[in-house]
């Protein structure tokens, strides 16, 4: 080895191999070339570098990759003809009036616009076996990955190997199941609600609620997290009665604690239930924010337009789907390594639901 080659980086070193050898001819075109493993011990580099190395050569045109089989010379019409420009997102158990959900898809038309890239959307409701049997008619077509927004992520692991075992990359938007690790983007729930609670403390509430939706989703879980992590850190007690987390809110009774001065604050896990509460303790007689300060999560089109406007945190669906196609595109080029979990930032949205504690 030269002098010349040491000053090199190691990656340029692996890609001058692979170029040379495609100039003499020793690979030819569709010729498979060594897998990582086997260029790391041919060239003594590691398996890092040699990855860095070939996504390049595959966004240079220079080779294409076959999903479980490796990568292969083409030329520059190989690789177009190879590759799927094809992207599936696929979201199951939402309510599809709502403008989040159409926020989400914006950004992820954003950044496949960019790239060439067509999207096909697929929308299931309420429905895990439909949503389980398109994801698995989904990963038998040609596709440069897949986005997926669950209904059920803990029921998700049982398809998600079938995803794996075809080497079809994917990205999972939200929510993600406990105990296995994926790629997903989703905000970041708990400092969110942290930050929320902690506002409704500064406020002068002490007796403050928490409301889930749906108490199964990480996010739920991670933003009743941030809400006891935020009660504890100010040394203000959590009562059990203050804790409502099925899906079916017994409303008589939250409006009997308002009443009778037990409960001052409610934070609810969504804007779902936030202006759910609003209605049903609004029928029941109850003030807001005068008996009760209201607070929620997401910041849906809605919240700003309801009776009470609502006070909620804020994240950002546009940015979410474009982070999570970018993620997923990072995937198929190799440039990401191992599985991650990206958080986006969320905005606190203080509006008329929320009023100090007088005295």
């Amino acid at each position: 080895m030269s002098k010349k080659d040491l000053a090199l980086p190691k990656y340029q070193m692996v890609k001058d191999y692979v170029l040379s050898q495609i100039e003499n001819q020793e690979f030819t075109m569709d010729h498979r070339i060594p897998s990582e493993s086997e260029f790391s011990k041919l060239l003594d580099v590691s398996s890092i570098t040699v990855r860095k190395a070939l996504s390049e050569l595959v966004n240079e045109g220079v080779i294409y990759r076959v999903r479980g089989k490796g990568s292969f010379v083409a030329s520059q019409a190989a690789v177009s003809e190879k590759t799927s420009n094809l992207v599936a997102f696929v979201i199951s158990g939402v309510d599809l009036y709502d403008s989040s959900y159409m926020q989400i898809m914006r950004g992820i038309q954003s950044f496949l616009g960019k790239h060439g890239c067509k999207l096909i959307v697929e929308f299931v409701e309420n429905d895990f076996e439909q949503e389980r049997e398109l994801v698995l008619g989904l990963i038998q077509t040609e596709l440069r990955g897949l986005l997926i927004y669950s209904s059920d992520p803990d029921a998700a692991k049982s398809y998600l190997g079938e995803i794996r075992s075809k080497s079809i990359p994917f990205v999972m938007l939200d929510r993600s199941p406990s105990g296995y690790p994926v790629n997903v983007v989703t905000c970041n729930n708990h400092d969110g609600a942290y930050e929320a609670v902690e506002y409704l403390i500064k406020q002068g509430h002490r007796k403050i609620g928490f409301a889930a939706y749906d108490y199964h989703l990480s996010p739920e879980v991670d933003r009743y997290n941030g809400y006891c992590n935020a009660m504890s850190n100010s040394s203000v007690p959590i009562q059990d009665s203050f804790l409502f987390l099925d899906k079916k809110l017994d409303y008589v009774a939250l409006a009997r604690l308002v009443q009778n001065g037990e409960l001052t604050a409610l934070f609810c896990a969504n804007d779902k239930r936030a202006l759910e509460a609003l209605e049903q303790l609004t029928a029941l007689g109850i003030r807001i924010p005068d008996q009760l300060s209201l607070m929620g999560f997401d910041d849906f089109e809605s919240a700003k337009f309801a009776k009470v406007a609502l006070s909620t945190v804020k994240q950002y669906f546009d940015v979410l789907g474009y982070e999570s196609a970018d993620l997923l595109f990072r995937i198929t080029e190799g440039s990401s390594y191992g599985n991650k979990k990206v958080m986006l930032p969320t905005s606190l949205v203080i509006r008329d639901s929320i009023k100090p504690v007088q005295g």
